[in-house]
């Protein structure tokens, strides 16, 4: 239960409006404290200062802070515009996920608003010369956190929406969640063996909407299973799209209690799109996306599409990393593993099927794959060499030069 709030959390921190509604409370806050502070102001320092010096600040804060917020949120939607139209619509998620971008914007509505709810204020009676001093202290701090953000902005504008930078960005996301599955293998629930059947009786758990699912919370499928004490079968897999009344999972038991029952529901999180959490197969597609895209007709960028090819080689090799712990965390849970060909799937063979004419493509392919091969261990070193024979035989066919063709095979062969 824990996780899932934590979880719940950093996707509202994600959210634009939700940091902008935070950082604009802060600001409203921030007036009246200076109000407040007022009486600590010695009476001759108003006199020195001249409590009237912020009237003019604020009226510059207020005009500026609205032309600078609107100007930036231009440049932000031309940026998810580019990203979308240049490497793939998915990528916008990565765009929207943008937390500098986000804490950014903030500051500057934050700013807009602490200066209009200033003017307000300074012509009621709440403000007299001391506390006018105090909300000219709270503005010199203002000035000093937008100068501090509109640098961060302008160096983040350098990499907004570019290949490099979304790619990071993907990487990144990808990188944690391989990570963790490799480290804890299904979410620390036992694994449950390809082609078994889930129990024929027991207690279903239906989705209640259409929809991905985004995480399964197998500590709060476990703590369920103990109360209840039974075991939990889970039918679906994180990335899996659901519909409405499809079962989720199945509790080995006939009569389950409706408490629990409900509660099971919340161990799943079924929205209308896929998140990089818990699914790297979302991330590695998005990957995908960004070199099949760079391969076709309207791009023909060959070479974009071997960076995505050599970045892929590293990251699925974080897929054959040692499990930490000696066994299962939640003894009662059972969760289908994510094949290592669906990795492969998603990423290489895509490739390979787009590129098939291109010999510098085909050549990335098996050097990458070659790298896994060598590294790798198990399924993993198994279904790598599998996906190497699959693109060996689609460069064959899409190579028209013999030259080309020998030099692809060779290279298979590593000689």
């Amino acid at each position: 239960m824990r996780n899932k709030v934590l979880n719940i959390l950093r996707r509202m921190l994600r959210l634009l409006y939700v940091r902008i509604i935070l950082i604009a409370a802060l600001s409203l806050m921030s007036v009246p404290l200076a109000a407040l502070l007022g009486d600590l102001i010695p009476p001759g320092l108003a006199d020195r200062i001249g409590a009237a010096a912020v009237d003019p600040i604020l009226a510059t804060l207020a005009t500026s802070m609205l032309a600078v917020t609107t100007f930036s949120l231009t440049v932000m939607t031309g940026a998810h515009r580019a990203a979308w139209a240049q490497w793939g619509p998915r990528t916008h998620v990565i765009l929207k996920d943008d937390t500098a971008t986000h804490s950014i914007l903030a500051v500057f509505v934050g700013a807009y608003l602490f200066a209009m709810s200033g003017m307000v204020l300074r012509r009621t009676p709440i403000f007299g010369e001391q506390e006018s001093v105090a909300l000219f202290a709270m503005t010199l701090l203002v000035i000093a956190l937008i100068v501090v953000s509109i640098i961060r902005w302008i160096a983040h504008l350098e990499d907004l929406g570019s290949f490099g930078e979304t790619l990071a960005q993907v990487e990144r996301r990808v990188a944690v969640s391989l990570r963790t599955l490799a480290q804890t293998p299904c979410y620390g629930a036992n694994a449950l063996t390809e082609g078994a059947d889930l129990p024929a009786g027991g207690q279903p758990v239906r989705a209640p909407r259409a929809g991905y699912v985004q995480q399964i919370f197998t500590g709060m499928l476990q703590e369920l299973a103990q109360q209840a004490e039974t075991q939990v079968y889970v039918a679906v897999s994180v990335g899996d799209y659901v519909q409405d009344g499809q079962d989720l999972a199945r509790f080995n038991i006939g009569n389950l209690d409706e408490e629990v029952a409900k509660a099971a529901l919340r161990a799943f999180a079924v929205e209308g799109a896929r998140t990089f959490v818990q699914d790297p197969l979302f991330g590695l597609s998005v990957l995908g996306d960004m070199a099949c895209r760079a391969l076709s007709p309207g791009i023909n960028d060959p070479s974009t599409a071997i960076t995505v090819i050599d970045r892929l080689s590293s990251l699925l090799l974080l897929a054959g990393a040692e499990p930490e712990g000696d066994g299962p965390t939640y003894d009662r849970v059972w969760l289908r593993p994510l094949p290592p060909e669906a990795l492969f799937a998603e990423t290489f063979d895509r490739i390979a099927r787009d590129g098939a004419g291109n010999i510098e493509v085909q050549l990335a392919v098996q050097r990458a794959l070659a790298a896994i091969l060598t590294r790798g261990d198990g399924e993993l070193a198994q279904a790598a060499r599998r996906s190497a024979a699959r693109s060996l035989a689609r460069g064959i066919a899409g190579l028209s030069a013999a030259e080309d063709r020998d030099r692809l095979e060779r290279v298979s062969r590593g000689s």
